[in-house]
This record gives structure tokens, sequence and C-alpha cells, in this order.
């Protein structure tokens, strides 16, 4: 389980990205501007390369509220799609 209670926080994604790694699974949480407003985009593809070096086919994203709340849910949807998607597609 994903679990980065005291690691990030909304004043840490106003300023940078969050990376990190789940049983083979990247994934990314930053900051995402637009006409609409503020989100949190979290971003999932398989390892072992990082982010700027993966073909755009292999990531996965989701958007989110800036919020607090947001950023709860950015979590729980990294655990459901690890849980749900990744290990199917890797037949753990």
């Amino acid at each position: 389980m994903i679990d980065l209670d005291g690691m990030i926080s909304i004043p840490y994604l106003k300023k940078t990205v969050f990376t990190g790694s789940h049983k083979g699974m990247n994934f990314l949480i930053k900051k995402s501007s637009s006409e609409e407003g503020d989100k949190i985009r979290s971003t999932v593809w398989p390892g072992p390369f990082n982010f700027a070096v993966t073909d755009d086919e292999k990531k996965t994203s989701h958007d989110f509220a800036f919020s607090q709340e947001g950023l709860k849910e950015a979590i729980a949807w990294l655990n459901e799609y690890y849980e749900t998607v990744f290990t199917m597609e890797k037949g753990c």
C-alpha cells in the first residue's frame, strides 16, 4: 500500500513535484494549472525508467481538486490503480 502521510502536502506541491515507486509502478504527483484552475495530477507508469524517458503511451494520469481532500483522493487512486490495473497487466 502506498502511504504518503507526512511526506507530501499542498504547500509542497505548490513548489515542486513528488515522485515515487511501489513494486514496479512509478508515480508522480504534481500541481497542474489550466484555465479551469489548479488541479493535482497523479500519473503512473511501469518501471524501471523515469518519467522523462518513458513513452507517453505507457503513462496514465488522473486529475483531482487542488486541496487536501484532493490529495487524499490522488493517493487512494494510486493504490486503486496498483491493485486493479497494474497488477493485472504485470500478471502479479
